[in-house]
């Protein structure tokens, strides 16, 4: 590790432990590139799970038009789920917890088996690995001094805004040529603020998992049997307010929320 990585590692882990602000004011905390960012990233995360807690899974972001629009990035970027910031549907949430939290309606999946990396998977592989589909909420935190400032390897090297995801309580078999015709809400105390379907997330949403398969710099060798995958939000990140009740509704598959108090 040249001391760079090093530096940046112990501050993300340091930050972590505090209130979890970064800023982009020292340019030797700043990742070199992209491939340093996810090298920087699990490094982190091979260090936090030294601890009682545990990697569980990967976030996809960046996988539809809006987002990649809101964000000003035009291709997919990937950070790390812990155990202990995943949480059941119906979960009330501090507010004070986070620094900007924000919310994004995701269609999540379990995988049934490890998958290996490949540079061209097939996508029927990658269907024939999913246990079953559910809808999820991906709780984000903007913990930027300013993220329209950040270079994309620098929010990447910090699990790309990810700060935890509800998880729905029904798990669900669905058909391959279903997905993409699945449509997901999002209800801002019983208020529709945003809807999209499952073919915004690159086409298709084994595309997201396609892509992640191929990244050996992200996952290594595989993808472990059990993870959590998130595959993109349908809808405009929601930056919450105090007392604020988030519901997604995914077509077929049932609602999943929470509450920030």
């Amino acid at each position: 590790m040249n001391n760079n990585i090093d530096s940046i590692v112990k501050s993300l882990l340091k930050a972590r432990s505090t209130n979890h602000y970064i800023s982009n004011d020292n340019i030797d905390l700043i990742p070199n590139n992209i491939k340093d960012a996810y090298l920087i990233q699990n490094k982190v995360h091979v260090e936090l799970d030294k601890t009682k807690d545990k990697t569980i899974g990967r976030k996809i972001g960046c996988t539809t038009e809006v987002m990649q629009s809101y964000l000003g990035i035009e291709h997919p970027c990937a950070g790390t789920l812990r155990e202990k910031n995943c949480y059941n549907s119906g979960v009330y949430l501090n507010f004070d917890n986070f620094n900007r939290v924000g919310v994004e309606c995701e269609l999540a999946v379990k995988l049934s088996n490890n998958l290996i990396f490949n540079t061209e998977p097939n996508i029927y592989d990658i269907y024939n690995s999913i246990e079953y589909f559910f809808p999820a909420i991906e709780i984000v935190d903007d913990r930027y001094s300013n993220w329209k400032n950040f270079s994309v390897s620098h929010l990447i090297a910090d699990d790309f805004f990810n700060a935890g995801c509800v998880l729905g309580l029904d798990r669900y078999q669905e058909k391959f040529e279903d997905i993409g015709i699945t449509e997901g809400s999002m209800y801002i105390n019983n208020n529709k603020i945003g809807t999209g379907r499952g073919n915004n997330i690159l086409g298709n949403p084994f595309n997201a998992i396609k892509w992640l398969v191929s990244q050996k710099e992200i996952i290594g060798s595989h993808l472990s049997k059990n993870s959590i995958i998130l595959l993109g939000s349908l809808v405009e990140t929601f930056w919450v307010n105090r007392g604020d009740k988030v519901q997604i509704n995914i077509s077929g598959m049932g609602s999943v929320s929470v509450k920030f108090e």
